[in-house]
């Protein structure tokens, strides 16, 4: 099983001779102004998390765009600076991006056209020539850093995500050393028919294959990506051995599902502070109720909170034995706000969530609890060490580390995973109660049979689930794919 030992001797072996480089949207820390000075943060997320150990193993050098108000008063002449500051072991350098910039490359093509034809949600995308233009643009300032950091040397580059598709292309085509570029996708890829929906979708594609592997969380990401390729572009795919030709290069594609540090989460989950923090939740003051589920999303339109919260719903109505014995906590993390979308989904839930709660409350008895905002780590791991249920019920999602989170935090196997057959960990947490999140119905169902199922199932479905998600952990998710990537040098 790897490790975060086994990773540092991995990269140093498989990669020796070349340089290494992380290339992203997201920056893996940012400065920031605060009243006690200026102060260098991490910010939240799998990626960053599970990528910086890695960078510090192999003392490469990170490229993202610059998002902090004081990161431009923390770098040198030439954008970089050290990190972590406090014991640095690779370079951090920043990509500048204007407002202006931001919002359309981001705020706009990112996020209104690539992230709603990806996930495929009945929402759909806003195909602005603007948007393009902007992303274009950022893109080719994210290649210009690359190309300005290796310099005509051999580089093993690694591109993250939907906001880079064409950074790749624009490398190779004016690298003058010997690259070897490798991009991990960490959202769902569409069906071809919906893909070719996006007028510039030839475009996005020849930019991906510039590299020389493709990574997504799922065998069936790869299949619709290789079906998209050969349809818009006459590409020749081989299904058997998922490889692409062209352009007179081979271009691999491979399924690598992410996970998380279960370890550190068991370990976490496991001080005594947490357990101190279980009795502030379950005492009188707070939630003096049987039963308590859990709930842990970005405010997005793919998690499936509005259809959760109509689930809800019915259930109680449906089984009113549970009303003022039964309590939902959502803790709902605002995300990109000026996105049209995102304002009215904030606003929808708010809305329904009152509603619900003035249909059932009993004096000082709410059914939901609301939070809107990310929950303190210490009373988020005492929440998911004693929820009866945590539910994950997206309407597509790429992976979901909620889910595994809930299950890594979940020591006492006590508690039950409701899990959306529409998130990608579903193929792997298959002890989960799994659910079509459109169906009002069954989803009530779920909840009730979640909360009345016997002690002994719940306690080897999450036995098994804690299994699954041990062994294929965050470093053997990097493991594996630096493996792969390694092949080709």
């Amino acid at each position: 099983m790897y490790s975060p030992e086994s990773i540092q001797k991995l990269v140093k072996s498989k990669l020796r001779g070349y340089k290494f480089f992380i290339v992203s949207n997201r920056e893996p820390y940012i400065h920031m102004h605060t009243p006690e000075g200026i102060k260098c943060k991490t910010p939240t997320g799998g990626l960053t998390a599970a990528l910086d150990p890695l960078m510090q193993a192999c003392k490469g050098t990170w490229i993202a765009g610059g998002s902090g108000d004081a990161d431009r008063e923390n770098v040198d002449e030439h954008d970089k600076t050290l990190v972590p500051p406090d014991d640095p072991k690779y370079v951090l350098r920043r990509v500048w991006m204007s407002k202006d910039e931001v919002d359309k490359y981001y705020f706009g093509f990112s996020n209104q056209v690539l992230w709603p034809l990806c996930h495929n949600v009945f929402h759909k995308p806003t195909f602005d020539k603007s948007f393009w233009d902007g992303y274009k643009h950022s893109n080719k300032l994210f290649a210009r850093a690359v190309l300005d950091e290796v310099k005509g040397e051999k580089a093993f580059v690694w591109f993250h995500d939907y906001h880079l598709a064409l950074t790749p292309r624009m490398v190779r085509s004016k690298a003058k050393g010997q690259i070897v570029s490798a991009h991990f996708w960490h959202i769902p890829w569409p069906s071809w028919d919906v893909f070719m929906t996006c007028p510039w979708a030839k475009e996005i594609l020849e930019g991906l294959l510039a590299n020389d592997l493709i990574g997504f969380h799922l065998k069936r990401y790869c299949i619709n990506f290789m079906a998209s390729v050969e349809r818009a572009l006459g590409a020749s795919v081989d299904y058997k051995s998922f490889a692409i030709q062209y352009g007179g290069r081979t271009i691999l594609v491979r399924p690598f599902p992410i996970s998380i540090d279960f370890d550190a989460i068991e370990k976490s989950a496991k001080k005594p502070i947490i357990k101190r923090k279980i009795k502030e939740i379950r005492s009188p003051h707070y939630i003096p109720y049987e039963f308590i589920g859990v709930g842990v999303d970005r405010l997005d339109y793919t998690k499936g909170i509005i259809e959760r919260f109509h689930a809800i719903d019915r259930f109680l109505e449906k089984y009113p034995k549970y009303q003022n014995n039964f309590v939902y906590i959502e803790a709902g993390a605002p995300s990109r706000r000026k996105v049209p979308a995102y304002m009215k989904l904030g606003e929808d839930i708010t809305k329904l969530v009152e509603g619900i709660n003035w249909k059932y409350q009993r004096g000082y008895w709410k059914p939901i609890i609301y939070i809107e905002g990310k929950l303190e780590y210490n009373k988020l791991l005492a929440l998911y060490r004693t929820a009866d249920v945590c539910i994950v019920s997206p309407l597509q999602d790429g992976m979901n580390l909620v889910a595994k989170e809930f299950v890594a935090a979940n020591v006492d196997r006590n508690g039950v995973l409701i899990l959306s057959q529409f998130a990608g960990a579903t193929e792997e947490l298959k002890d989960a109660v799994v659910v079509n999140p459109y169906d009002v119905e069954g989803f009530a169902d779920a909840i009730k049979n979640a909360l009345e199922m016997r002690g002994e199932e719940k306690r080897k479905r999450m036995e098994r689930l804690r299994g699954v998600v041990r062994e294929n952990n965050v470093y053997k998710w990097l493991g594996d794919f630096v493996s792969e990537a390694a092949k080709l040098i």
